[in-house]
């Protein structure tokens, strides 16, 4: 049956994804000092390989009532159970972020083989009320993106290795599929060489409902603004002076870019919107819009360095790991020298934004038409209404940033800053807070501040709080998870079949 062949398909990802993670717990217990977090890791690694027997079982229930040829995802091989002598525990040496460093790997218990299970019964088909569905045409239109490889800057600082890291896992669920529209494509630096992102499946021609005219006001409040632009190329939606004209016109970028012009989302037609407003809040959701004044680095400066030292700052360096694989680019970088102008210490920063659900670009495309107009412009009847989606920024680039590149750093005993907007971290889930001398990470968060520039308003970056942490207690914290009950999700499967 098809849907039992996609159903194999589906339990085959999760299957694979549940053994990537299990490795990634258990090789992170190679370097917790503390007891306590390293048991912890070692459980929530036992819990995964559980995981995995338990769709294992799914996988068997599903081919027993198939007449297809069952298709079996690969077992993962069974685990070396470790010899369990007096203490010190046995170890072993997977790849992790310090390879010197051996791994106590606890004692699996290996599972029962699954009891066969009774088909559940599958109830009477109750007439569900009409769903009503608009269509969406899709357009063929590739969008690309740009970005630039920096030379790398390698500071003085060896003997550390780092295996390659991982790919990036996909997670996926079983949904019952209904037209919608992705995130905006991620912001990407001007490029030495493009490449292909997705194609929107939404239209980029008129909207489904027509867009409601202006008020006769020529000048209002950002907060009572009833669509979701918050800044357009670097100026509130509402400025109409002759100098954001300008910038409108020529698409230029007011805040340190590398090119004058923006490049978010595409260089040649660039997405302009540096923030999006959300709960009569300006969002940022352009990781450039991060460096008004350079207000970061002088944050940052203050948590890496000593007060009176020289630093200097890099932009998009190349961080590889032992093997030359590059791990990413870290978004600034200071150096502090000393009188004789050698490099004695070194931290990064990395700038995390909002994702958007939904579609900023229409509302965008019709502002520009003519801003004037426009700026006063109804926009909340339309579909896709852009919001940010701090779930999915945390998950696809918080976590992944902080176990790679955070994890090079902190075998170095170098320090990281995050830049980060305080209503996202809000979203994150409780971190536990430690004294600045004793922190690994800092956590900068900035607000997008309305003010009053003469007859127009402004948006002005502004420091709200900083937030000191370790870097095993967060990362342990923001990759924690709480599964739901296997029974539960075992009984949803006549359902996909029905």
């Amino acid at each position: 049956m098809f849907i039992n062949k996609d159903l194999l398909e589906f339990f085959g990802s999760m299957m694979e994804i549940k053994k990537q993670k299990r490795d990634i717990f258990n090789a992170l217990a190679a370097d917790v000092d503390d007891p306590e977090i390293r048991n912890t890791l070692l459980r929530i690694g036992a819990d995964e390989q559980r995981h995995v027997d338990q769709i294992q079982q799914s996988i068997n229930l599903v081919n027993s009532g198939s007449t297809a040829e069952p298709m079996v995802p690969e077992a993962a091989p069974a685990p070396q159970v470790a010899p369990a002598p007096a203490p010190p525990a046995p170890t072993i040496a997977p790849a992790t972020l310090q390879p010197a460093i051996a791994i106590a790997q606890p004692a699996i218990v290996r599972p029962e083989p699954p009891q066969p299970v009774a088909p559940m019964p599958v109830p009477e088909p109750v007439a569900a009320p009409p769903t009503y569905v608009q269509p969406v045409q899709p357009i063929a239109q590739p969008i690309t993106q740009q970005v630039v490889v920096s030379e790398p800057v390698a500071p003085t600082v060896s003997q550390l290795q780092q295996p390659a890291p991982p790919q990036p896992l996909t997670y996926l669920t079983p949904t019952i599929a209904t037209p919608a529209a992705p995130a905006e494509p991620a912001y990407s630096e001007p490029a030495e060489q493009s490449i292909s992102s997705f194609a929107s499946p939404l239209s980029s021609g008129t909207q489904r409902y027509p867009v409601q005219p202006p008020t006769s006001k020529t000048f209002e409040n950002m907060t009572t603004l009833h669509h979701p632009l918050g800044e357009v190329f670097g100026f509130a939606a509402t400025d109409q002076s002759p100098k954001a004209q300008r910038y409108r016109s020529h698409r230029h970028c007011p805040f340190n870019n590398k090119s004058p012009n923006c490049t978010n989302s595409h260089t040649e037609n660039p997405l302009g919107v540096c923030s999006i407003l959300h709960n009569n809040k300006a969002i940022i959701t352009c990781p450039i819009r991060f460096r008004e004044d350079w207000l970061i680095t002088d944050d940052a400066a203050s948590f890496f360095f000593e007060p009176g030292v020289r630093w200097s700052s890099l932009t998009d360096v190349r961080l590889a790991d032992a093997n030359g694989t590059s791990a990413g680019n870290m978004d600034v970088m200071l150096v502090a020298y000393d009188k004789e102008g050698k490099i004695i210490d070194f931290g990064a920063i990395q700038i995390q934004t909002a994702h958007i659900d939904g579609n900023v670009r229409e509302p965008f495309e019709c502002y520009m038409k003519d801003p004037k107009t426009n700026a006063m412009m109804d926009w909340t009847r339309q579909p896709n209404y852009p919001e940010p989606d701090f779930l999915s920024a945390m998950r696809t680039s918080v976590v992944p940033e902080l176990l790679y590149k955070g994890g090079i750093l902190h075998s170095w005993n170098k320090k990281m800053a995050i830049a980060i907007n305080k209503s996202m971290f809000e979203t994150l889930p409780p971190l536990t807070r430690v004294k600045k001398d004793e922190a690994d990470i800092a956590w900068l968060l900035y607000e997008l501040e309305a003010v009053n520039d003469g007859e127009k308003e402004a948006y002005q970056l502004k420091k709200s709080e900083v937030v000191y942490t370790a870097f095993q207690p967060t990362l342990l914290a923001l990759t924690a998870i709480a599964p739901g009950n296997v029974n539960d999700f075992m009984k949803f499967i006549p359902e996909l079949g029905a």
